[in-house]
């Protein structure tokens, strides 16, 4: 009797033993994969994996990548502005010490209803302050006098040509230069349809007209 006790207590400590063993150091599983949106292939960068019971994570690059080293049975977050959390565990037994997935968050959308504000209480005194509003004076003749015609001409004529005007203007020397860059240069005197165009403008009185109103840009200035 004594010995089949022995038996059975030697058994026990066996089993003990290999259940220690087997609860020992937890595997070390470097955990990898990309987040994507729902249906789409696209990544989401800047997300959440942590693992919340050790404080420990990292965030997904701009492509929705993301790796990192866990711990068999560590439970993983995955947190991201404007979508779903999501929770999972890490398998125990893996037999690589890899893991690798495609995570999908579903968007996280919250309809609020309209709210209107208006300044009046009630649509019946708001009529009233508009039609009993005066518009002082003072900003009306400060108006008018701004939007003068003689003023905006001579803000015009001294106004300075804009980025955009340097840059066409660049890119079209640019362009000139390089499709006449096999040709020797010409003297606008002796071009023949430069002389035809100022004929041509003369007897059309476009020439005029532009140097009418060229002294009249001057005498605004003055």
């Amino acid at each position: 009797m004594r010995n089949i006790f022995l038996l059975f207590f030697a058994l026990f400590l066996a089993f003990q033993v290999t259940d220690l063993k087997a609860q020992g150091k937890p595997k070390i599983i470097q955990f990898s994969g990309l987040v994507v949106s729902g249906d789409s292939s696209y990544g989401i960068p800047s997300v959440h994996i942590y693992i919340p019971k050790s404080g420990r994570g990292t965030t997904s690059n701009f492509l929705g990548y993301f790796s990192m080293p866990t711990l068999e049975g560590d439970t993983i977050a995955i947190k991201a502005v404007g979508y779903r959390e999501k929770m999972f565990a890490i398998p125990k037994n893996l037999q690589d010490d890899k893991w690798s997935l495609i995570v999908s968050l579903s968007e996280d959308t919250l309809s609020l209803p309209d709210v209107e504000v208006f300044p009046w209480p009630t649509e019946q005194i708001f009529k009233e302050a508009f039609i009993s509003l005066k518009l002082p004076e003072q900003d009306m003749s400060n108006m008018n006098k701004n939007l003068n015609d003689q003023v905006m001409k001579r803000m015009m004529y001294n106004m300075g040509a804009d980025g955009t005007s340097n840059h066409k203007y660049y890119m079209n020397q640019q362009v000139a230069k390089q499709e006449s860059r096999f040709f020797a240069p010409t003297i606008s005197l002796l071009n023949p349809f430069a002389w035809q165009k100022f004929i041509k403008s003369v007897k059309s009185g476009e020439l005029k007209q532009e140097w009418k109103d060229s002294d009249d840009g001057r005498n605004d200035k003055r």
